[in-house]
């Protein structure tokens, strides 16, 4: 039977299910080092089980509105923790390649569609307020899955059991939603609302710098490839112990979500670009610092490198809402996240056959060339004048 909550605990109830988005997230990227010598897999082929992830998550994300027509919230909800558990479930028991790559299907369709369905749900019931706490209780979920395996793999030597242990906090919280369900029980209308814009749509004025946004999030592929490839980069590179390449990657996660929730408190002092051109001349800082060998400072170096990226996501978010009329404002957002999960998709496989051709070392010179890219774009956006107004 399925009960009510006060308000505050929907809230919380929502800040878990973020947390368990950002739980399978970080697994790749801190445990492949170690996950690649039992399945008998090259360093570089990462970038294959991630990009296939991907395709899938786009594809339920895309399917989300047609799904949302028949099925509540919590029925989406539900429906995709539990692929993302069966995924986990088939990686953890298995050491054949092929049983592998069949778990991104899974992984991809259930992370996809659950992250449009809680976005959508905060975005409609919450306070805008709580929306840039809500991106930092996923990077509370990156961050405590990559120090899960890294505890697993220092102290046990077993990147299995951490799959175990991330598997059973998703079922635990699976559980909850389905006590709560009532909490969730909505369909998605806004399909029906969506046909009047649409026609408004069709006569808008959007032209090319309008897509200088969606190429700022095709670029900012850059948080996930520094999450997939940071811990095999300091392996490969400089033979570092994966235990202490996964706690890397931990620290790295650890920033971005630190970051989100300072962000929420600088904003009350400092305006959106003044955060933003900050952290994008850390982040070419912090990007030139890859290169150098570890040190007592490397540790202190990676957390401030994830604070760097942590306001660009929600920041960059807002501007169409400040530069643009609403319409054009919405089709800009609608391709920002397109944009961002292209980017995704397409840079894991460009860096995997780079580093297959000339090797690691050069990882820090792309992300340093991306960070001056983000710059650039971002400097040409607040260059804009409010003409559509």
């Amino acid at each position: 039977m399925s009960k009510r909550l006060t308000i505050s605990a929907i809230v919380l109830l929502n800040f878990i299910i973020y947390i368990s988005l950002g739980l399978p997230d970080s697994i790749l990227g801190s445990a492949w080092p170690s996950m690649r010598q039992s399945y008998g897999m090259a360093a570089d082929q990462v970038s294959y089980l991630t990009t296939i992830m991907l395709l899938f998550s786009f594809l339920s994300s895309m399917l989300y509105t047609k799904i949302s027509k028949y099925l509540t919230v919590a029925k989406v909800i539900v429906i995709s923790m539990v692929f993302v558990i069966i995924g986990l479930i088939l990686m953890m028991i298995t050491s054949n390649p092929v049983i592998l790559f069949l778990t991104t299907p899974f992984l991809g369709i259930g992370q996809g569609a659950i992250d449009v369905t809680v976005n959508h749900f905060a975005a409609k019931h919450l306070p805008s307020a709580l929306m840039s706490l809500l991106h930092g209780f996923y990077g509370l979920g990156v961050s405590l899955s990559a120090a899960i395996l890294t505890f697993f793999l220092s102290t046990f030597a077993s990147w299995r059991l951490a799959i175990l242990a991330i598997a059973v906090i998703e079922v635990l919280i699976l559980l909850l939603i389905v006590i709560y369900r009532d909490q969730f029980a909505e369909r998605d209308t806004s399909h029906q609302a969506n046909k009047a814009t649409d026609a408004l749509s069709r006569d808008s004025r959007f032209n090319l710098r309008h897509l200088l946004h969606p190429i700022f999030y095709f670029f900012y592929a850059i948080e996930g490839i520094v999450g997939i490839y940071m811990a095999t980069y300091y392996v490969e590179n400089f033979h570092v112990k994966p235990a202490q390449a996964a706690f890397y990657t931990t620290l790295f996660w650890l920033g971005l979500m630190f970051g989100r929730f300072l962000t929420g408190a600088l904003t009350r002092v400092l305006s959106d670009k003044k955060i933003l051109c900050a952290h994008l001349v850390l982040l070419l800082i912090m990007s030139a610092l890859l290169g150098l060998p570890p040190s007592a400072y490397t540790s202190l170096m990676i957390f401030i490198f994830g604070l760097s990226l942590s306001p660009l996501y929600p920041l960059m978010m807002m501007l169409p809402n400040q530069l643009y009329p609403e319409i054009i404002a919405k089709r800009v957002i609608s391709y920002n996240v397109g944009f961002c999960l292209l980017g995704i998709l397409v840079f894991p496989l460009i860096f995997g056959e780079v580093f297959n051709q000339v090797g690691f070392a050069i990882f820090p010179i792309l992300i340093l060339g991306i960070a001056l890219i983000l710059l650039g774009l971002a400097l040409l956006i607040f260059n804009q004048k409010t003409v559509d107004k």
